[in-house]
């Protein structure tokens, strides 16, 4: 009986994660569309590093894909529509896009306080070892350009052998294909600028909405609402399913082989995602199973940066087959980014503890007060993107009058932040945000 329901269990988890994989896609796909005629006017402002960096992450956060952003800088590139120094800041804050998506599968698990504090801190433990390397790598890269450098001078080793298809994209398309089919080959033509958008043209080329009399915003919108509804519907279930599959002999088996050795749990994070060509998905399904102690956030992180460089194979590929110096170049640029973000966070123990600790400390804020979470998604993803673009335009407008207004407006912002800071951890702001997340518990 136990064997029956464990296969039982088993299958409506997979169903319940296909599911998921389905709603992802849906989503990108729609926000794809809206896009549309208006995908290379997305990347105009990234000739400035900070508004590239910003770029990159909103248009990653939206499309709840890495691989989509990549794949339109590499064509970008590959044409002359951006230079390959521009594409290296998209290239970065598309590492930190690509977060969001992870995040909200631990609202999952938001009922048991126990289970969200460690689902949370499995989910940010992407953002923060992502914000942490570009923290680093990025001042490095606008004052010496290591990883441009490094990538241009390794680009001429080209090569024209085949990429492969990912194996979950071949699952998952039919489904979502029954209600939109997206041209998304005419899409990166408009953004390397082969292709005019005419008024009225669409993009849909398929599925439910061929067809119909509604603008391209208009399926787009509606398609991700749908794809959110699911992913909400399929994240519940997953939890729950993973929930009863993950009891006593299994759980200690998983985390005993992942217990072994932090370096291989790194390269069977890259091959699992160079495989299946979809880092959200590895590191999706890590989350509920650290929510549910299958494993620890210790395990969690070598798994995560290991997906983090796997996820780069698909540029490159896509890349390689192209053939052109600058294409391979820049997916070069998203490689060796997570490569030095390992050898930044990882060999040595003590430069793993701002992450671990910082996950955990919002871990722990949110398992307290939800909308910690909540407000760390609106923060990162929209006020601080807003300002920083708002200060680009500013300081760098053609009126002198702005642009001293977006130099004193930094000014501020600065000053603010630093009074942030300095309150939080000298003036005892830290006691007045425990005893306030205390109240809430």
């Amino acid at each position: 009986e136990k064997i029956v329901w464990g296969i039982i269990y088993g299958t409506a988890s997979l169903a319940a994660l296909y599911f998921f994989m389905v709603a992802v896609k849906l989503i990108g796909d729609g926000f794809t569309l809206a896009l549309g005629c208006d995908t290379k006017g997305a990347f105009d402002f990234a000739d400035n590093p900070v508004a590239g960096l910003m770029i990159g992450t909103i248009a990653t956060a939206l499309l709840h894909s890495s691989g989509t952003v990549t794949s339109i800088v590499v064509a970008l590139v590959g044409s002359g529509g951006m230079t390959i120094r521009q594409g290296v800041y998209v290239i970065m804050g598309a590492n930190i896009g690509t977060c969001i998506t992870c995040i909200m599968v631990a609202f999952g698990q938001v009922g048991d306080r126990a289970r969200f504090q460690r689902a949370m801190a499995a989910a940010t433990v992407h953002d923060m070892y992502n914000l942490w390397s570009v923290f680093v790598l990025f001042p490095l890269e606008v004052l010496f350009h290591p990883l441009e450098e490094l990538s241009i001078a390794m680009s001429n080793a080209q090569t024209d052998s085949g990429a492969f298809s990912s194996p979950v994209d071949t699952i998952v398309k039919p489904l979502a294909q029954e209600l939109l089919v997206v041209d998304k080959d005419s899409i990166y033509e408009v953004a390397t600028g082969d292709l005019v958008c005419e008024p009225g043209q669409s993009f849909v080329t398929g599925g439910a909405f061929e067809g119909s009399s509604m603008g391209d915003g208009s399926i787009g919108a509606i398609v991700v609402v749908i794809g959110f509804c699911i992913l909400v519907c399929s994240l519940l279930t997953l939890v729950k399913m993973l929930a009863k599959v993950f009891m006593g002999p299994t759980k200690r088996l998983i985390s005993k082989l992942l217990n072994y050795n932090g370096y291989i749990n790194i390269l069977v994070g890259t091959m699992i995602t160079f495989v299946v060509h979809s880092s959200t998905v590895v590191t999706s399904t890590l989350t509920p199973l650290a929510g549910l102690g299958v494993v620890s956030l210790e395990q969690v992180y070598p798994l995560v940066i290991g997906a983090n460089l796997g996820t780069t194979g698909t540029a490159l590929l896509a890349a390689l087959v192209t053939g052109k110096s600058d294409s391979v170049a820049i997916a070069l640029v998203h490689f060796w980014f997570n490569v030095f973000g390992i050898l930044l966070f990882y060999p040595i123990p003590l430069t793993r503890k701002p992450i671990l600790g910082w996950a955990r400390s919002l871990a722990f804020s949110s398992a307290a007060w939800p909308m910690t979470a909540v407000l760390f998604l609106i923060v990162l993803f929209l006020v601080a993107p807003g300002i920083l673009l708002g200060l680009v335009y500013m300081c760098t407008a053609d009126s002198t009058a702005v642009e001293v207004i977006g130099y004193i407006v930094g000014a501020i912002v600065v000053v603010a932040l630093v009074g942030v800071i300095f309150w939080y951890t000298k003036k005892g702001g830290r006691t007045v945000w425990h005893e306030f997340l205390e109240k809430k518990r």
